[in-house]
């Protein structure tokens, strides 16, 4: 059965709603307001409203406030509007069409006006609603493809290298990384989200020349001597000549960069780097970065020839210099992004590797501007990147994740990851950390206070941890969605130590 869509009218004459009422029949379900305020508390409580009908001249607050509203809370991209008055002036009707609505139906109006009118907005938003569905699912089929040809080349290239072949993985994930970070520090290099995505997935190309290069000295266990080694540099050479000999265009913004990050990821920012040499910016941004992150991997992995150096140390040797001159402005992004690179180390990051992998969704999909900004079918990709934003912000704490929808709640502490289902008898998580029942009650109070608009509690709670218990300080920020009826869909949330 297809749901009734929602029409919201709002006018202050309660005869004026009945007749529109009347005229549009029993298919929709209807909200109504009696003036602007009335309309806004509905829209705030109801975010699946598919239409409102809009009086200009109400007490309290007039349509045009209300314009102006949902344009500052931009779900008039969302909702459309038809006004719906008995001002017939161009000027009126410019300022209301400038606002944002669909259309304009002026009194006395006509029956079959209204109906048809109305059909045929909520007939193209939601059509647009279909097309934007099939454009995000088509963004994710894309980079799950890609993902899947990534982790092939990996496999490839780890089969006969000495390097795992999580190296590529390892290198993609740190790229994006620090070109993000890089756009928060500088604007000197002028990276869009197409610019990030292209340079990222170039980079998982920047060791193919090595295909080419012998197996005794790619897998040698000890040191190479002079020989080998400089046979061993040409891999940045044949791997740019390998992508420049394909049948490519060569022109491709994609194809340039994998050709300008294979021939020139060893470069140097003093001009010790191989193989020509290029010195500071002369070297591109895209194969400066990947060629601090391929640095830092090779450091912290163990390879045929060493054994891995610890995260603090291998980021030490970069920063003073003893891997080679690096551009200050990376070294700078390096140091900030010293922590989230640890968790990669650590392996922490594979069970939130999915916050990484969304954040260019996200980014890709808000950003193209020909999409509404707060269309529904962009939702999961908006509270994805609401969770990214919240773990970001307070990385390197123990993480709750809670989905009100499948009931799951997962927890990640320092030693473990905890999941457990709601309602189920055998699975008791307060009881787990022996959380007191007034803590309990405390929490559930507090959430049930929160809404779309004050969505974060903080507290403190005693509760035992690896089999100390001390009081930790919690914070817990719930999920919203106009995808669900009552909004709520989960929380996201971290716990520490009260210092």
């Amino acid at each position: 059965m297809n749901k009734r869509q929602k029409i919201l009218i709002v006018d202050d004459a309660k005869f004026n709603r009945d007749i529109l009422k009347e005229f549009l029949g029993e298919t929709y379900d209807y909200l109504e307001a009696e003036n602007g305020n009335q309309a806004v508390q509905i829209m705030e409580e109801n975010p699946g409203i598919d239409l409102m009908l809009l009086d200009i001249n109400m007490p309290q607050m007039d349509g045009f406030e209300v314009l102006k509203w949902m344009k500052l809370s931009q779900c008039i991209e969302e909702t459309p509007v038809i006004m719906i008055s008995s001002e017939e002036s161009v000027e009126t009707m410019r300022k209301a069409y400038e606002m944002g609505i669909t259309d304009y139906i002026t009194r006395p109006f006509d029956s079959v006006i209204v109906k048809k009118r109305v059909q045929n907005t909520l007939g193209l938003y939601a059509n647009q609603k279909r097309l934007i569905n099939v454009v995000v699912d088509q963004v994710y089929e894309k980079e799950e493809n890609n993902n899947i040809m990534i982790r092939i080349l990996s496999n490839v290239l780890g089969s006969r290298n000495s390097e795992s072949s999580e190296h590529i993985l390892h290198i993609r994930t740190a790229t994006e990384m620090m070109l993000r970070q890089l756009v928060k520090t500088t604007d000197a290099y002028h990276l869009t989200e197409t610019d990030i995505a292209i340079i990222t997935t170039a980079s998982s190309l920047h060791d193919i020349g090595k295909i080419r290069i012998p197996e005794e000295i790619l897998n040698k266990p000890g040191r190479l001597t002079d020989e080998e080694f400089k046979i061993m540099k040409t891999h940045s050479e044949i791997g740019a000549s390998m992508i420049r000999d394909m049948h490519f265009l060569q022109n491709h913004p994609l194809v340039h960069t994998a050709w300008e990050i294979c021939r020139w990821h060893h470069e140097r920012w003093d001009g010790n780097g191989y193989p020509d040499g290029l010195k500071g910016e002369e070297i591109p941004i895209s194969a400066q970065v990947v060629s601090i992150v391929d640095v830092y991997d090779a450091l912290t992995s163990e390879r045929c020839y060493k054994k891995a150096f610890d995260h603090d140390t291998a980021i030490k040797m970069i920063l003073d210099g003893k891997c080679g001159q690096f551009n200050p402005i990376l070294l700078k992004c390096l140091e900030e992004l010293s922590l989230q690179f640890s968790k990669m180390l650590s392996k922490e990051m594979d069970s939130n590797k999915y916050y990484y992998e969304a954040q260019r969704l996200s980014n890709e999909i808000l950003s193209e501007k020909s999409l509404p900004n707060k269309n529904y079918s962009q939702n999961v990709v908006k509270i994805m990147q609401e969770k990214i934003d919240f773990f970001r912000s307070h990385s390197g704490k123990n993480s709750i994740e809670y989905n009100a929808i499948s009931g799951q709640l997962i927890i990640i502490n320092e030693e473990q990851q905890i999941f457990c289902q709601r309602d189920d008898p055998k699975f008791d998580i307060f009881n787990m950390f022996e959380v007191s029942m007034e803590d309990i009650q405390h929490i559930r109070f507090l959430l049930n206070q929160t809404s779309v608009q004050n969505n974060e509690i903080t507290l403190q709670i005693k509760a035992k941890v690896k089999n100390d218990s001390q009081m930790y300080h919690l914070k817990l920020h719930t999920l919203w969605s106009p995808l669900k009826k009552d909004g709520y869909i989960g929380i996201v949330g971290y716990f520490d130590t009260v210092k």
